[in-house]
């Protein structure tokens, strides 16, 4: 199962990745990362700005653009992948704070920090959640607590 999470966070965070630097949102790159997302995650891919279908309630997201959100239908639809582009001063550690406030903790040692991009990890009984952020915005990935 952490293989499998793995290979989808890799191919969550290429293609969310793209869509983030790039700022594009024209017909054809939702095309393209509707087509990418589904086919390599075999989920659900919203490009209108919405939060995916079954996204849990006890998640908060910053607030600002959302991007694309994916939800993976594989594993009775319990995986998630968000992206928010927002003018916050420092985008991932507002998006950990609220996570801190509704009861997840920091795993201290999955969080790295390169130039201006960052990762954090939090967790809950529940839920597993990687924030990936630069200035621009984050990426939230969510899955089931191991």
């Amino acid at each position: 199962m952490q293989l499998n999470r793995v290979r989808v966070l890799v191919v969550t965070l290429a293609v969310a990745g793209v869509a983030l630097l790039s700022g594009c949102s024209g017909e054809a790159v939702g095309s393209a990362v509707d087509g990418a997302v589904n086919g390599a995650t075999g989920g659900d891919v919203s490009l209108g700005g919405q939060l995916p279908e079954g996204w849990p309630e006890e998640i908060p997201v910053i607030d600002g653009d959302l991007g694309f959100g994916a939800a993976n239908t594989a594993d009775a639809g319990r995986g998630w992948v968000v992206t928010v582009t927002t003018s916050a001063a420092d985008p991932l550690a507002d998006a950990t704070a609220m996570l801190e406030v509704a009861g997840f903790s920091a795993d201290n040692a999955a969080t790295a920090n390169v130039g201006d991009a960052g990762v954090a990890a939090l967790t809950n009984e529940t839920w597993s959640v990687v924030v990936a952020g630069t200035p621009e915005g984050v990426l939230y990935t969510v899955s089931p607590a191991a």
